[in-house]
């Protein structure tokens, strides 16, 4: 029988700062610190490594959390990791936990057999065509076949990478805890900013909340015995008709890190040896097959997970953990991921950072990913990194979030005026015209993120010393009008469907140049629309 001890055997691909890659056992994190710390994670597919980081998240918080009771202080384990020796101390009471195979408990699977009807192992990809496309001959663009054999560590990875995003998978197979595809945003270092250098252990240690705050998480702290944070140490709670859901008050807060939705059991049993492949690696024992159950662990009620930002429900008020969706990320969901406001709720070490000012003179950023998902289909995976300002409550605060709302509903707005007067100048009847166009927007968003985020960059620092921050507000109409101008002339006359038609393109220009030159604008941005002079159009620039 394979296994793996996901705490004490090498198993998690990394990368350091010298170039050279190796696995390692997550104690080993802070190995060769000084001299050639690891400094990325080197996992084989994207949604990997963000499972990785929050594996590695989860068990420290779960293991080793700030406390000054025990001697670990944040500050300064950010400054000075502890050592590998420490770390394999802290994590030792957990080993047991944390078996991939064996008699005992199994990470993140059922305890019991659950039948004989197996899987292939490629199932427990996200983006494995499931049976119904299979059987309809619909896997068009992600072939069927193409993993046979995941070696243990590569096993383990897609296991909880599965049970962390878990999407709807047909009559009562669960969803994860923050529902399919979840989207994850953490803190990390900017790697090209001056101070402390941009480590993977730092990267990860600014994510984990002191132990104080932990009963403050959504869940039931009082809730001790080791099965109410590892569900696989329990049988599982079954969610058949009738059955309960898992509610916060039937879980500790740090099951959030360890959800369990799905019930599975991998194949390890008299496995061959071949070429994992994911990892390819050689000569590895080859998992080929698992079986699972439907009706596993079915979370319910208000979980708010802290590495995920969420809006609040209009009805009930509860917080809904937020997803990605169609066109990606862009600096419109920026606020939605750093500032708190009455409809929604970044994610709690986001808002632990700011409101505690930890490392105030830090640059940081905002590492956000996740999967687009479609019920049970996987349309994309996205990932991106954006700057992160914080700024102390008080009136400066205000300000800044005020100024940065304004920036990014100006955006919106002029990127809905581009969108629609490009559709203007390409068909006849844009009303009546089908398919997505949204892609006009994301282009739009493009080309305006470098001016967007160099702005930001001013406003944080205008507001700062108490200056005015008016020219930077014209500056940023100024960029609106010109790039939705140059998205026009490129997309219009390259794109009619139908016979050309220089008139009604013409037609179309001019109703965007009024609407960019329009009140609605000025308003949104808080500007002095400049008086005509008569006879003569309005310039360019404010």
């Amino acid at each position: 029988m394979a296994s793996l001890n996901l705490i004490d055997e090498p198993w998690i691909p990394v990368r350091r700062k010298h170039g050279s890659c190796e696995l390692i056992a997550p104690w080993a994190l802070t190995d060769r610190h000084d001299t050639d710390p690891i400094v990325a994670l080197d996992a084989p597919r994207a949604d990997f490594k963000g499972a990785l980081a929050q594996f590695l998240i989860g068990l420290l918080q779960t293991a080793a959390a700030p406390d000054e009771d025990r001697g670990i202080e944040w500050q300064a384990w950010l400054a000075e990791p502890p050592s590998p020796e420490q770390l394999r101390e802290l994590f030792a009471p957990y080993s047991n936990h944390f078996n991939l195979g064996g008699d005992g408990p199994r990470f993140l699977q059922d305890r019991e057999p659950l039948g004989d009807e197996t899987r292939p192992i490629s199932a427990l990809l996200i983006e494995i065509p499931g049976a119904n496309s299979l059987r309809n001959n619909t896997d068009h663009f992600v072939k069927r076949g193409g993993v046979n054999g995941l070696c243990p560590a590569c096993a383990a990875t897609a296991l909880f990478t599965l049970q962390t995003n878990a999407p709807s998978g047909g009559a009562g197979h669960r969803t994860s805890l923050r529902g399919g595809g979840p989207l994850t945003t953490l803190v990390v270092l900017d790697p090209k900013a001056e101070g402390l250098d941009a480590t993977l252990w730092r990267d990860l240690w600014l994510n984990v909340l002191p132990a104080e705050e932990v009963p403050r998480l959504t869940g039931n702290a009082r809730l001790t015995q080791p099965e109410a944070t590892f569900p696989w140490l329990a049988p599982t709670r079954t969610s058949a008709k009738g059955e309960p859901d898992t509610l916060p008050q039937d879980a500790h807060p740090l099951q959030m890190y360890w959800g369990m939705p799905r019930r599975i059991r991998l194949a390890l049993d008299d496995l061959a040896e071949g070429e994992c492949d994911i990892c390819a690696v050689q000569g590895t024992p080859l998992v080929t097959e698992y079986v699972t159950k439907n009706y596993g662990v079915n979370y319910g009620g208000a979980w708010e997970h802290p590495l995920s930002p969420h809006y609040l429900d209009e009805k009930t008020g509860a917080p809904m953990p937020t997803h990605a969706q169609p066109g990606g990320f862009s600096y419109r969901h920026w606020s939605n991921w750093v500032i708190s406001s009455d409809t929604r709720k970044p994610a709690r070490v986001v808002t632990y950072f700011d409101v505690n000012n930890r490392l105030q003179d830090a640059q940081l950023r905002i590492w956000a990913f996740g999967y687009d998902m479609d019920n049970m289909k996987a349309r994309a995976w996205y990932e991106t990194t954006v700057p992160l300002y914080l700024m102390p409550s008080g009136e400066q605060r205000e300000r800044f979030v005020k100024q940065v709302n304004n920036l990014i509903e100006a955006a919106v707005q002029t990127a809905g005026y581009v969108q629609g007067a490009i559709k203007d100048a390409w068909f006849r009847r844009p009303g009546d015209v089908r398919g997505d166009t949204a892609f006009l927007r994301g282009a739009f968003f493009e080309r305006t993120q470098t001016a967007f985020y160099g702005l930001l960059q001013e406003c944080h620092a205008v507001v700062q010393k108490g200056d005015d921050e008016t020219a930077l507000r014209e500056q940023w109409l100024w960029s609106l009008r010109k790039e939705a101008e140059a998205l026009f002339v490129e997309r219009a006359e390259n794109g009619a469907l139908d016979e050309g038609d220089l008139a009604r393109i013409a037609r179309a220009h001019i109703d965007l140049r009024k609407k960019l030159r329009g009140n609605k604008l000025y308003e949104i941005l808080h500007l002095t629309k400049p008086k005509k002079e008569k006879g003569k159009e309005e310039g360019m620039t404010p």
